[in-house]
């Protein structure tokens, strides 16, 4: 495909799906995936253990922000090969923040945050929609047009 692109634009977006999207690059919409918080909890008074939603308005607009989305930056391959739930953990510093706050009388073990849908499904949507719709657009040569294309997003 990378010999039938016919803008040096489009060739971009190919070469960043290929090989990945730099942490400076913008993402197209499919590769922010919305994300639910989960953690493992100690009872403290009875000693068990328990895995549980983490309501989001438990966490400050700051450290939702952290947590919230899947900024889904490798290859596309690393995605697509992968079957599992693409779990990502906290980052420590803001477990540790939250270890003791999260539910009364419960330590947080472990907090992570997992799509709420499927990110190989979002991906290879995304992906073969913008296939399909270059063709429709390829004779637009302005950046505009191919920013339009890149970041247009529908419900089906």
């Amino acid at each position: 495909m990378r010999e039938e692109v016919q803008t040096p634009e489009c060739r971009h977006w190919l070469e960043q799906e290929l090989e990945g999207y730099s942490l400076c690059s913008p993402l197209p919409w499919y590769r922010i995936i919305a994300c639910r918080q989960r953690g493992h909890f100690l009872n403290l008074k009875t000693g068990k253990y328990l895995t549980c939603h983490i309501g989001s308005q438990t966490l400050s607009q700051r450290d939702l922000a952290q947590v919230q989305f899947i900024y889904a930056r490798e290859p596309a391959a690393h995605y697509l090969l992968r079957h599992n739930s693409h779990i990502e953990p906290w980052p420590e510093s803001l477990l540790e923040a939250y270890r003791e706050q999260l539910i009364p009388g419960h330590l947080c073990l472990q907090a992570w945050h997992e799509p709420v849908s499927s990110l190989r499904s979002q991906l290879m949507e995304g992906i073969a929609h913008f296939i399909s719709e270059y063709p429709k657009h390829a004779a637009l040569q302005t950046q505009h047009g191919f920013k339009a294309l890149r970041h247009q997003h529908w419900h089906i």
